[in-house]
């Protein structure tokens, strides 16, 4: 799994960090449970980058709608700070030619190597591999 861009790292550590306190919380989460919430905050900032309306995602499962709720929180807080705004048309970022036009597509493609991550290191390591793997690291 090669590493993420340099201008991802920041955010994707943030979620990364809130999914492993929501992991101490919940001692029973899976990848599984984490693709899941990786998937959905994706379509929804897909439909937000696209201009159109969007409801948060939720879930039926306590533990999936709390690390929705969390990473929801976090990418709020960030955007308070303005933490991910110098990479928002930028012409030194470019991923596939093109500068990134809002945060919203910023957070979708984000979220979306972190989904390839979670696949790619539960494949390695089975149900709880892409937890086990960042825990390593963070």
């Amino acid at each position: 799994m090669k590493e993420p861009p340099s201008y991802q790292q920041a955010f994707m550590h943030s979620i990364e960090m809130t999914v492993l306190r929501i992991r101490e919380e919940f001692p029973k989460l899976l990848d599984e449970d984490v693709a899941y919430a990786f998937e959905q905050l994706t379509n929804y900032y897909q439909l937000l980058g696209k201009g159109k309306e969007a409801e948060e995602p939720l879930s039926t499962s306590e533990r999936r709608q709390a690390l929705i709720d969390e990473i929801l929180n976090i990418i709020e807080e960030r955007e308070e700070l303005e933490a991910d705004a110098p990479f928002i048309n930028n012409p030194r970022v470019k991923p596939n030619g093109n500068p990134i036009p809002s945060l919203p597509i910023f957070y979708a493609s984000c979220l979306k190597t972190l989904s390839k991550s979670v696949r790619f290191w539960s494949k390695e390591g089975g149900k709880t591999g892409y937890l086990n793997y960042i825990s390593q690291f963070l």
